[in-house]
């Protein structure tokens, strides 16, 4: 393939409400919505929401952008900054006529932030290690990594009457032996 055809990606600054939208997990379908594009058009927020007790916790990768697949119309994007969640589309001026164009990202930039989030919400956590659950159905239960699949662990967990092998987000445990 041709480098020119890779996927590549628009960037968007985010004012203060974007980033209330991003923190209250409804920047994404936003985007998407005025984007006037299905729900699977792809939007890379730099950033994770969990919960922790009663708190909602964002790690954030990069503050203040989001990045929004190409494609569509350079009309499209810069509607956007007509709503009150982005600053401005990052941009350039070309040509004779010094044009406004979207600047872009290459998609495999993106992948490599895509990976990193991933692993800042990901952890030491490795199979048969003994962890105790900190928050969800099973908070403060204590149990046996069984296997890892993504961003969930299969814990075993002995309950009085049975055992049980529950799926936990890696964010909920907290190693309690390392073995």
């Amino acid at each position: 393939m041709d480098r020119r055809d890779a996927p590549t990606w628009i960037i968007l600054e985010l004012t203060p409400n974007g980033e209330s939208r991003l923190e209250d997990g409804t920047l994404e379908q936003t985007i998407q919505r005025d984007l006037g594009v299905d729900p699977n058009f792809p939007v890379f927020i730099p950033a994770t929401n969990y919960k922790k007790g009663n708190k909602t916790i964002t790690l954030r990768l990069m503050e203040g952008y989001v990045f929004v697949a190409s494609g569509l119309p350079e009309t499209s994007y810069f509607a956007l900054e007509h709503r009150p969640y982005v600053a401005q589309v990052m941009s350039i001026r070309t040509g004779p006529y010094k044009l406004r164009v979207p600047s872009t990202v290459p998609d495999d930039q993106v992948a490599d932030l895509k990976r990193q989030l991933q692993a800042m919400t990901s952890s030491d956590i490795v199979i048969f290690d003994r962890v105790a659950a900190t928050d969800g159905t099973y908070k403060s239960l204590e149990g046996v990594v069984l296997g890892i699949d993504g961003e969930k662990a299969h814990v075993q967990i002995n309950l009085r009457s049975m055992d049980v092998i529950a799926t936990i987000p890696l964010m909920f445990l907290e190693v309690i032996d390392s073995k």
